[in-house]
């Protein structure tokens, strides 16, 4: 049926076709008198500004009850009135009023709204009136609701929800709920008012409930007996409950995550307000149970290994933090930690391939963990390590019978898929005693021992005491922090400028790496390569390096306005030999903005002996990014011309063992000579390194060497102080 307002009225228009409409409508035509009044106005009970008896032929003043006392009333009487006289005299088209009449249970709102049509030339006003209570009704509820929770989230959002229900909704009950995992549907309260405060969260079945139907996703009102329609429902009785209204909270997927409901003493009849209501704040409160679900998953995973769902390093010290609080007060409660590392894993995963090597982790957690009490807490570290925290033991033979039972059970065969692989655990123990003052030495306690049964031949278990060799201590704590100290940010970037020979311009700069150790100052290069080779930390060690010296270029690039500055950067052959290898150099370049060929990696000769073809082919892919490759340490390895003209290389850097001899009129004067000869008859520069007095600088210039770098021009700075020297030197 149309509305009145698009109904197009004519001088034939019947009253019969008016008094269709359940609006209450009149016309009123250019002189101001009533052509015609519908059923509904006259018959409609409501109280209202409109006059029952107006009759046909009257002046519209008529439309309106006489002698009202309220001066609101008469207000919007002579508001309407000079609305209409506006219309008829082509002043307005429409006009819009809302208003309440009545008293307590009487009182009721309604709008009115006066339209301008066309009939046969002559204006004409339709007048339409509307009751609008129950849009009201709602409107002022949410708005308190609103109101009331707009600041609240969380756990504090729910409790303000229900409360603000009861309040607006005048009910005695309401409550939110999220679903639980089970066999057996069950619902848990997030908040809970129970007529006068909040009450206290529980968890019930959803069986012979209201809520069962809800959780099935169905909205659900029952005006009255709620008590004789769900007889087993104990909860009515106790609540003296007689009707429920209940609305599914749904994610943005559909699943349902838990419902709304408001529960009264008191019959709801219509409810519709109720369900209008409450799907409209069951959106809100489904968002917030879904972002607090997040939060807590996110949580989770903080604390945990992504891969096995074990707990993770940190939850882990939580856990021993909590079993030396305890030791401390009774030291009858000891404990033990376990440090596991697997044999050979390295091995497995580079044969097998990640996948199966994440089988394996997984397969070898299980394993572990079905020697463990419930008590007991077994944790993945990272990589290939795991620790045992073992409570409540009455002495050392308790952890070390857990370390063989551990041992005996990883030496059996591991089915992976088609594979069959063995692989063993080497074990470090330590014991709670008077001197564990932290989480953190127990657990390098264990770390310390394990690496000592690595050092005796592995596939073993070693307690922890203090009577280990020093120098495997001072070892293995150079390793452990190590393992820590990029995290830390203790591995530093010093730059040495690489100098043009002719002029002595700064062309570019080699990045180097130190590592300012808290207590033993700057280790060199020399003492944790080594370590990071071994531990693989390398690859990561050597993408931060890149990934830094890149972003200090381009900004010396920006600041000094020179955008042909190069950057050197040791590149290793693990990193090379790195799937997506160009993939993540080209991302490290987008992100800094660096250009390509404002990179040179530098790789070694023995790099290249390594998997040729496949070495080959990534270098290939490198210069077509545009990334020069200089040849380091030129002269101490395989070199040969043929050798040379079929690498994919910009320059060569002589080691500075060649260099050093320059003082010395001897044999390593033609060597240097000859490799800066070869070098220009490949179309490649030559960079010398290690140039340390001016003779050695002159000589490199009469041999028209191009670049050079060393302690003559700079020692490696940090980039502050590079800053500085940049300041002082002929840039």
């Amino acid at each position: 049926m149309r509305s009145p307002n698009q109904f197009q009225f004519d001088l034939k228009l019947s009253q019969a076709v008016l008094n269709t409409f359940s609006t209450q409508i009149a016309i009123v035509d250019r002189t101001g008198y009533i052509t015609a009044i519908n059923q509904p106005w006259k018959t409609n009970r409501e109280l209202s500004l409109l006059n029952r008896d107006a009759v046909v032929g009257d002046s519209y003043f008529s439309l309106w009850l006489k002698n009202v006392a309220k001066d609101s009333d008469r207000s919007c009487i002579n508001s309407l009135d000079r609305a209409i006289a506006e219309i008829l005299n082509r002043q307005r088209n429409d006009f819009k009023l809302e208003y309440v009449y009545g008293n307590g249970s009487n009182k009721n709102w309604f709008s009115i709204h006066l339209e301008k049509f066309q009939d046969a030339d002559s204006p004409k006003v339709m007048i339409a009136q509307t009751k609008i209570t129950e849009y009201k009704q709602m409107e002022s509820c949410l708005r308190s609701i609103a109101e009331g929770t707009a600041a609240a989230t969380g756990n504090e959002f729910f409790y303000s929800l229900v409360y603000h229900l009861t309040r607006a909704l005048g009910v005695n009950y309401a409550l939110v709920t999220e679903c639980l995992r089970g066999d057996i549907p069950m619902v848990r309260t997030l908040a809970f008012w129970c007529k006068d405060d909040f009450g206290q969260n529980y968890e019930y079945k959803l069986a012979h409930t209201p809520c069962q139907r809800v959780i099935n996703g169905l909205p659900c009102h029952y005006p009255r007996n709620i008590q004789k329609i769900f007889p087993q429902d104990a909860d009515f009785a106790k609540f003296n409950a007689e009707s429920y209204v209940g609305v599914p909270l749904l994610n943005s997927s559909g699943q349902v995550l838990g419902h709304l409901a408001i529960i009264s003493e008191n019959p709801i009849e219509d409810g519709s307000l109720e369900l209008a209501i409450l799907k409209i704040f069951a959106s809100r409160a489904a968002a917030e149970l879904e972002r607090k679900r997040v939060e807590e998953q996110l949580i989770h995973d903080a604390l945990h290994d992504s891969l096995t769902g074990l707990p993770n390093r940190s939850l882990f010290s939580d856990h021993l933090t909590h079993a030396l609080k305890k030791y401390r007060r009774n030291s009858n409660d000891k404990f033990a930690v376990l440090f596991l590392d697997l044999d050979r894993f390295k091995v497995i995963n580079d044969s097998l391939g990640h996948t199966f090597g994440d089988l394996l982790l997984v397969t070898i957690s299980q394993r572990i963990q079905a020697y463990l009490r419930e008590s007991d807490i077994l944790a993945r570290l990272g990589g290939d390590e795991f620790a045992i925290l073992i409570d409540d033991i009455e002495c050392i033979s308790n952890a070390t019978r857990l370390a063989e039972r551990i041992q005996a059970s990883l030496k059996l065969p591991f089915c992976l898929g088609t594979h069959e692989v063995f692989t063993s655990v080497s074990i470090g123990i330590a014991i709670s005693d008077s001197s564990s003052d932290s989480a953190e030495k127990l657990l390098r306690n264990a770390d310390i021992a394990m690496y000592k049964a690595k050092a005796l031949g592995k596939t073993r278990y070693e307690l922890f005491n203090d009577t280990l060799h020093v120098q495997v201590v001072n070892r293995l704590q150079l390793e452990t922090d190590f393992r820590r100290a990029l995290d830390r940010g203790e591995i530093k970037l010093y730059y040495q400028p690489i100098i043009s020979l002719s002029d002595n311009k700064v062309k570019g700069f080699e990045a180097l790496a130190r590592w300012q150790h808290p207590q033993k100052g700057l280790v060199c290069p020399g003492d944790f390569i080594p370590l990071a080779e071994e531990t693989g930390a390398i690859v990561t060690l050597g993408w931060w390096i890149l990934q830094e010296a890149c972003y200090q270029l381009r900004e010396w690039q920006v600041s000094f306005n020179n955008p042909a500055l190069t950057m050197g950067v040791n590149f290793s052959q693990k990193q090379l030999s790195q799937p997506f290898m160009t993939e993540s150099l080209v991302q490290i370049l987008e992100t800094t903005g660096l250009a390509a060929d404002s990179l040179r990696l530098e790789i070694t000769e023995s790099m290249l002996m390594d998997n040729t073809e496949a070495t080959m082919k990534t270098l290939e892919q490198l210069r077509a990014l545009g990334v020069q490759l200089d040849l380091d340490d030129f002269g101490t390895g395989y070199s040969s011309l043929s050798y040379l003209r079929s690498l994919p290389i910009d320059a060569l850097k002589i080691d500075r063992s060649f260099v050093q001899n320059l003082d010395r009129k001897d044999k390593n004067n033609k060597i240097v000579e000859a490799i800066v000869m070869m070098a220009k008859s490949l179309g490649l520069k030559v960079i010398a390194e290690g140039i340390e007095t001016e003779k050695q600088l002159a000589a490199l210039r009469g041999l028209q060497c191009v670049y050079g770098q060393g302690y003559l021009f700079s020692c490696p700075l940090h980039h502050q102080s590079l800053k500085l020297w940049l300041d002082r030197w002929n840039y």
